[in-house]
């Protein structure tokens, strides 16, 4: 979410557009009227500031190539305004090209020091997993105003990948602090809480995050992501029937939920029906949508396929588990060991080796029980 769409999702905006620089959500009059805009403007900056409205309004329909387009011919008139290299930058992101996104962010930052692209940047770094560098861009929106609730949430993003999660927490509450009902902020807040391993306290957040008077009006994929990460918590600490349960009413909402599913999955599995278990995780096999895959979902597809004999898909599932969660690769050594099969190391890669040993010796009897 980037400061545009900030705005847009805690300020009231006319029904219908007025003039150009109302920023409704009915597009079409907005293009229309920024379009009479520009051809009644007598300045460059007019003529720049009108299509760069529109531009705005194209990609926020999802016009995204019109929107470069008409963005680019704003460029013309005012090559040095840095709003419209981040509004291009924006649509660069929207389409999924991260590296068009950053590379036009850059543009930004080398006419202006302007924080929406500092911010923006962060967020295209995160989206490449660099770190640091999301860090550091995060720090100097935060340079310029400290308040910026957006450049707060990214800001905690960057220090979850950078292992430092209870760090990241500050930033997130000051981003709910200062945008109360920020649900995006409340999502990330759950991860920094999970690598932490603060299990009921993650649960708790996830309660609060779902009160309609918290957040009123919710965005369902980042509802459906927070019940997700709720549920895996829960399944932390929970009883089974609890877990079982909850996971049963996650997926009468959501019938696709991963979290839900691999539940679903491992329960089978505890109760000897592989194969039951393996239809019912199918859809975390093919994931359809693209969702974001957890560690544990690898873990529990990796224990069915050497339930059923499957010992290349089993190595592979275990080896993307590992990849997500480095953790695992310490519970992974353990039970090698109690089969016979110490690992020189417990890094990932040291595991695998003794991991393949395993699996070529045992077969199907290497498998690693709850």
């Amino acid at each position: 979410m980037r400061r545009f769409l900030l705005v847009l999702a805690f300020l009231p905006s006319p029904v219908q557009a007025q003039t150009c620089e109302d920023r409704s959500p009915d597009y079409a009059a907005r293009i229309a009227l920024c379009d009479a805009a520009f051809a009644e403007a007598e300045t460059p900056d007019a003529a720049a500031y009108a299509l760069s409205m529109k531009g705005e309004a194209q990609r926020l329909m999802g016009a995204f190539d019109d929107a470069a387009e008409t963005l680019q011919l704003a460029l013309t008139y005012t090559p040095e305004n840095a709003w419209v290299w981040v509004e291009l930058g924006n649509v660069r992101y929207d389409q999924n090209d991260t590296a068009g996104a950053l590379a036009h962010y850059s543009a930004a930052l080398a006419v202006e020091d302007y924080i929406d692209a500092w911010a923006n940047r962060a967020e295209a770094w995160w989206q490449l997993r660099s770190g640091q560098r999301c860090s550091d861009d995060a720090d100097n929106a935060l340079r310029i105003d400290p308040q910026y609730a957006y450049a707060n949430e990214i800001k905690g993003r960057c220090l979850i990948d950078l292992g430092q999660s209870e760090a990241a927490l500050e930033y997130f509450n000051t981003a709910i602090a200062l945008v109360p009902g920020y649900q995006n902020a409340y999502r990330n807040k759950l991860a920094a809480l999970a690598d932490l391993g603060r299990y009921e306290e993650l649960v708790a957040v996830a309660d609060e995050a779902l009160r309609p008077d918290v957040v009123p009006d919710p965005n369902p994929a980042i509802e459906e992501d927070i019940l997700a990460r709720r549920l895996l918590a829960l399944g932390e600490y929970a009883p089974p029937a609890t877990v079982a349960d909850e996971a049963a009413a996650l997926l009468q909402r959501y019938p696709q939920n991963l979290a839900a599913v691999n539940v679903q999955g491992r329960a089978l599995l505890a109760a000897g029906k592989a194969a039951e278990a393996d239809k019912v995780t199918a859809v975390l096999r093919q994931n359809p949508d693209g969702q974001r895959m957890e560690a544990v979902y690898h873990d529990t597809l990796a224990r069915i396929d050497a339930a059923l004999g499957r010992m290349d898909q089993a190595y592979a599932n275990y080896e993307s588990a590992m990849a997500l969660d480095a953790s695992l690769s310490r519970t992974y050594a353990r039970k090698l060991s109690e089969l016979g099969f110490l690992p020189l190391s417990n890094a990932p890669s040291g595991v695998l080796t003794a991991m393949r040993r395993c699996m070529d010796v045992k077969k199907a009897a290497c498998v690693f029980p709850e």
